[in-house]
């Protein structure tokens, strides 16, 4: 935490951007988008702050030049300038400053019911609801579909801000510009429909060209109406009844509270989103929206999100924090501020180091005293996004140990494959080589490379370790995963093993291992370490498990083994890989989570540590593993290899002597 003075000086300075003068009429304040300052002389209002699209209009070019809007009525209307005509040439102005500035629209255009107050009162955007705007101008200006999945708190108005501004598209900026709108019940869709209806039925003259705006029902539909101007339809439906929503031409879909979203009878939540998002034709002006307050962990919203975050999918993810809504604070009087300050948890500290005010901080502290639970304030009212999906008591990794994880996150320096001159036998560790590749958005079935073998990776034997996760072949299957760390480090005092390379796709087992026998033999003859429960109950079409590693063991001289030296020297043959069972899981999962809290190792991996977001204790207390819907191999490879790098002996300086491999027998009674 910053010292008490600094922390009081940037807090009084979020407080006065906070509280800054926003006027959407004048333009101040806004920066949803980009605006210049301009003089219109003659208006009363004549220094503006203008969307830079409205501005090199030859209208504005016009108004703006000296004399203003008296030089126009007169030069260019050839008429005098008296109230009458400036009165006109305002409402001119202002139908054409709509088509640029949505802000000005909502204010100027369009009412909404004042939540507990009895009334409609104009669209004035809050902070949060322009911070979200802010979002769907960048795609919009940039000529990019305006797909978007929003992550938000409760109740500031993220579902309001999306339909106003769907309409305005239809509206102002594309014909025959079709939209559906889908709810997880059917009575918020009728809450969607009466907002639209209200804000047609009320929309200004002057707006529309001085043709009032009309809607009628399409086709006898109620649940689809075509609109009089920009001759648009708007469906509406809900995940329950969703045969409602007309998706066959369509141009944007709003589908909200999709968390909520739960599977009905031979439909998936992902199967209702794929038969509305699957008839529009991405371009520009198109919308795709997935909206929702973080409801588990698991769930297709959340899966979706996770995407989003990794460039896996099209959407830009938007997360909206409690804070930026202004109504929850509370006053703190300034001799307060100090003891208050004192009185900071280590997580109101955080609070504050990602922008809260410690008036926002104040409201928190007031508002968790109504809450049952911790992870229902931070479900509820979340921080970030890891917090808003973090909806269970029972995620076994604390958020605080994945951001000590995080903070050591690189992107990798090389993607791409290591290859041979086979994919396995002899000839699979000839011309051992990695060749670049990276196509865009992908990271499956690639190598990701931080630190390639140099030419000191073989001056210390069992430097690196390679650990593998078997996973399933086919695309819906768990995935495979192989990891390497680099334990050099541990030589130095306080030095930790630093994750380097990682693997994850879906691959037929026997090549699984043989491409991991690669990566070892490139990272110094690794000690390789493969979990073997899978190989070992799948027993079918020869890919078992004394088939697969038995075999690699004749072509690598370097592989775990569980078999103890004493059942060595009484005949037992070699029974290869790590075996994980109830009570070796549990003691590698605690291992990892010992390592994370104390920063023992450097995780490089993004993908690993979303992964130990959703991995959990399961609710009969004794099984772990990943929420349902989502994958935990990432974080089984990392648990086993962590553990081994911690009960494996220290990497020893080999004999540079001598280029022979030398067989070694190592077996988990070593560790």
């Amino acid at each position: 935490m910053l010292p008490v003075r600094e922390t009081i000086q940037q807090n009084r300075e979020r407080l006065a951007n906070i509280r800054a003068t926003y006027d959407p009429v004048s333009g101040q304040g806004s920066f949803s988008t980009p605006r210049e300052k301009v003089r219109i002389d003659g208006f009363d209002m004549n220094e503006l702050f203008l969307p830079e699209s409205f501005c090199r209009t030859p209208f504005i070019a016009e108004l703006t030049k000296p004399g203003g809007v008296i030089r126009f009525a007169q030069e260019r209307l050839h008429t005098s300038f008296t109230d009458t005509v400036k009165n006109e040439l305002y409402l001119a102005f202002s139908a054409e400053r709509i088509k640029h500035d949505f802000e000005f629209f909502c204010y100027a255009c369009i009412l909404i019911a004042a939540k507990g107050k009895g009334r409609d009162i104009p669209f004035l955007l809050n902070r949060a609801q322009r911070i979200y705007l802010k979002s769907m101008e960048e795609l919009r200006l940039a000529d990019k579909p305006i797909d978007i999945i929003l992550c938000k708190s409760r109740q500031w108005g993220g579902s309001t801000l999306t339909q106003i501004y769907m309409l305005w598209l239809q509206l102002f900026h594309r014909s025959n510009w079709n939209s559906a709108i889908c709810g997880h019940v059917q009575s918020a869709s009728r809450t969607v429909t009466g907002m639209l209806q209200k804000a047609i039925d009320n929309m200004p003259l002057w707006a529309t060209s001085y043709t009032p705006i009309k809607t009628a029902p399409f086709q006898g539909s109620q649940n689809t109406r075509i609109i009089s101007h920009g001759n648009g339809r708007y469906s509406v439906g809900s995940a329950e009844k969703p045969d409602s929503i007309r998706s066959e031409d369509i141009s944007m879909a709003h589908l909200t509270e999709v968390g909520l979203w739960r599977d009905t009878k031979g439909k998936k939540p992902e199967d209702l989103v794929q038969s509305i998002f699957g008839s529009i034709l991405s371009g520009p002006y198109t919308m795709k929206v997935l909206e929702s307050t973080a409801k588990g962990v698991g769930n297709y919203f959340h899966r979706t999100w996770l995407k989003a975050v990794n460039g896996e999918n099209n959407f830009t993810p938007v997360f909206i924090p409690w804070f930026t809504d202004d109504k929850n604070s509370l006053y703190i009087e300034p001799k307060q501020y100090i003891p208050f300050i004192h009185s900071l948890t280590e997580y109101e500290e955080w609070l504050f180091s990602i922008g809260a005010t410690l008036e926002a901080i104040a409201w928190y502290r007031s508002k968790a005293l109504e809450m049952q639970d911790e992870w229902r304030m931070k479900s509820e009212y979340p921080s970030d996004a890891e917090e808003a999906f973090q909806s269970s008591g029972r995620i076994l990794f604390p958020r605080r140990y994945i951001a000590n994880a995080r903070r050591t996150f690189l992107p990798p320096t090389t993607s791409g494959d290591v290859l041979a001159l086979a994919p396995k036998g002899a000839q699979a560790f000839a011309s051992i080589r990695f060749e670049p590749s990276n196509p865009e958005g992908t990271y499956d079935n690639l190598w990701h490379i931080w630190q390639l073998p140099d030419n000191t990776t073989h001056r210390h034997r069992d430097r690196y370790i390679v650990s593998v996760d078997i996973g399933g072949t086919s695309e819906a299957a768990d995935y495979s995963v192989i990891k390497v760390a680099d334990r050099l480090p541990m030589l130095e005092p306080q030095g930790v093993p630093e994750v380097v390379a990682e693997w994850r796709g879906h691959i037929e087992h026997d090549l699984l291992i043989w491409k991991a026998a690669q990566a070892a033999t490139a990272y110094g003859n690794a000690l390789l370490v493969v979990e073997s429960n899978t190989l070992e109950t799948e027993g079918t079409e020869g890919d078992n498990f004394e088939y697969v590693l038995d075999e690699i063991a004749d072509h690598y001289d370097n592989l775990y083994s569980r078999t103890s030296p004493e059942q060595i020297r009484q005949g037992m043959p070699l029974r290869y890989g790590f075996h994980t069972n109830p009570r070796s899981k549990t003691t590698i999962i605690n291992h990892l989570k010992a390592c994370l809290r104390d920063s023992l190792y450097l995780e490089r991996s993004l993908p690993t540590t979303l992964e130990m977001q959703t991995y959990e204790l399961k609710e009969n207390g004794r099984e772990m593993g990943a929420v349902e819907g989502c994958h935990d191999d990432l974080v089984m490879a990392t648990a086993i290899l962590i553990y081994v790098c911690y009960h494996w002996p220290l990497p020893a300086p080999t004999r540079q002597d001598s280029g022979n491999r030398r067989l070694r027998t190592v077996s988990e009674a070593s560790v």
